[in-house]
């Protein structure tokens, strides 16, 4: 909307600006020269001779102009700063994976750092930031120590202090708040590879202040805090390591058990006492299987298979024609 009553004021400005000065053309050569270099001083001339309505359009597109700069100093200051800085092919901002916002302005952060136990999010020229926003574990170092860093409205024990730095404009001070606890904060950090360190952060503060910043944090240098706690998280993982196999038992017979083999009822027939007290699988004409041990062959001719029942033992006796096939696989 401000852009469109600056652009209409300046379309206005520049039509009335030259429908004055052609007008001018008519009267004499310093009224002319008025009229092209400083026409918005004809406004004031009533006698002049000037027209009224190219003066009129003047004064419409000086209405508009001013009208949408002051709109666009009251909810954009820094754009207003880069148009009177003559930047007027400033591009917006490129869409970052970190977003939020800062008492209720728009938050992008550029640059992502650590200075010392502050955590630091900050946009704009580095000279001088638009806004940013720094988290200090000054009194909440044990924090650091965890894997992820939760804390939320109610929660107990320390709190990082939060700073907030915020745009005013360009003839104002920076806005400045801290905020000490009644917030909800989630933060995570990876351990370093190669020198970069990736994370997480979702920051909410209560509606009164209208900041929030959520995304991926990505670091261009690990913290030494960081260092420390994954070099420390590395040694207890070797030490784990070395204790399980210090209390692992030896087993020497970690082999696999053999499949099951198909066993030649006559040959059990004939030698009986070569595959005695042998773990078998027998299955029926009638599709039932049974596994147990084989005990021996009785004065009936019939295949005595031990099983076990809970703390019981009982055999069971099969007649050779109603075995459809046994196996074996030998001593487990």
């Amino acid at each position: 909307m401000e852009a469109l009553m600056i652009l209409a004021g300046g379309l206005l400005l520049i039509l009335g600006w030259i429908w004055l000065v052609v007008a001018a053309t008519r009267l004499s050569v310093s009224r002319m020269l008025l009229a092209l270099f400083l026409a918005p001083l004809t406004l004031f001339w009533r006698s002049g001779g000037y027209p009224n309505v190219p003066r009129l359009l003047v004064l419409l597109g000086l209405l508009g102009i001013t009208l949408g700069a002051l709109q666009l100093h009251r909810h954009q200051p820094e754009r207003l700063d880069l148009l009177l800085s003559g930047q007027w092919g400033a591009s917006a901002p490129a869409a970052s994976e970190l977003q939020g916002t800062i008492m209720g302005q728009a938050f992008t952060p550029e640059r992502v750092f650590w200075q010392g136990e502050d955590l630091v999010f900050e946009e704009g020229p580095a000279e001088r930031p638009r806004r940013a926003l720094t988290i200090r574990f000054a009194r909440a170092e044990a924090l650091l120590q965890d894997p992820v860093i939760e804390r939320l409205p109610g929660d107990e024990g320390a709190w990082p202090e939060l700073i907030l730095q915020w745009y005013s404009g360009a003839l104002t001070a920076p806005g400045l708040r801290k905020v000490v606890d009644d917030y909800s904060l989630s933060l995570h950090f990876a351990e370093p590879e190669q020198g970069r360190v990736e994370g997480r952060i979702h920051l909410h503060l209560p509606t009164l202040y209208s900041t929030w910043l959520t995304g991926r944090v990505e670091l261009s240098s690990a913290p030494p805090w960081l260092l420390e706690r994954s070099q420390a998280q590395r040694e207890n993982r070797a030490r784990q390591a070395a204790d399980a196999v210090t209390a692992a038992p030896a087993n020497p017979s970690q082999t696999p058990r053999p499949e099951w083999q198909e066993l030649s009822l006559l040959a059990l027939l004939d030698e009986p006492d070569l595959f005695r007290d042998i773990p078998v699988r027998l299955t029926t004409w009638s599709g039932r299987v049974h596994m147990g041990t084989f005990r021996q062959l009785s004065s009936e001719q019939r295949l005595v298979l031990a099983l076990a029942r809970g703390a019981d033992q009982v055999e069971l006796h099969f007649h050779p024609l109603d075995v459809r096939m046994i196996e074996t696989r030998g001593t487990p």
